[in-house]
């Protein structure tokens, strides 16, 4: 494949074939790199997952066992959790909790984003010169937008 219009001599092409054999070697060797790097930290990633389930398990289990009123093995707590998922009123509580939760978890995605909006129209206001936005308030004052919105 020439670079140029020109013909490459044989030699050239030796040459060029050579440089194109070291550079793939080149980005094999930084690809085995990358490929080790990134195991590594997806195993970090999973590591530190892990452990903060398990602070959070401990967590649940003290709230837990803090409610009862008699030290259990585990397996008798497994029983009385089991039998918890199968009452109908728990299941539909708990279902009622994860909807509120789910809920909420919406409603603080939502009013982030309209922050996130709202920094980036002020950022966009300070970038335009003081004259500009002059001239801007007093074309807004002349002649208002229709929104389209309707007052209440």
């Amino acid at each position: 494949m020439p670079l140029s219009n020109k013909k490459l001599t044989t030699e050239e092409k030796i040459v060029k074939s050579k440089e194109y054999e070291d550079e793939m070697t080149r980005l094999q060797n930084k690809m085995k790199t990358m490929r080790t790097a990134k195991k590594k930290l997806d195993a970090e990633i999973a590591d530190e997952l892990e452990k903060a389930e398990m602070v959070t398990d401990q967590a649940v289990g003290k709230k837990f066992r803090s409610k009862m009123t008699v030290t259990l093995p585990l397996d008798k707590y497994g029983k009385i959790i089991d039998f918890m998922f199968m009452h109908e009123d728990c299941v539909e509580f708990i279902d009622e909790i994860i909807a509120k939760h789910k809920l909420e978890l919406e409603k603080a995605k939502a009013e982030n984003q309209e922050g996130q909006s709202a920094d980036e129209n002020n950022k966009a206001a300070e970038s335009i010169p003081a004259e500009d936005s002059d001239n801007i308030e007093e074309e807004s004052e002349a002649a208002p937008a229709d929104t389209g919105i309707e007052s209440a």
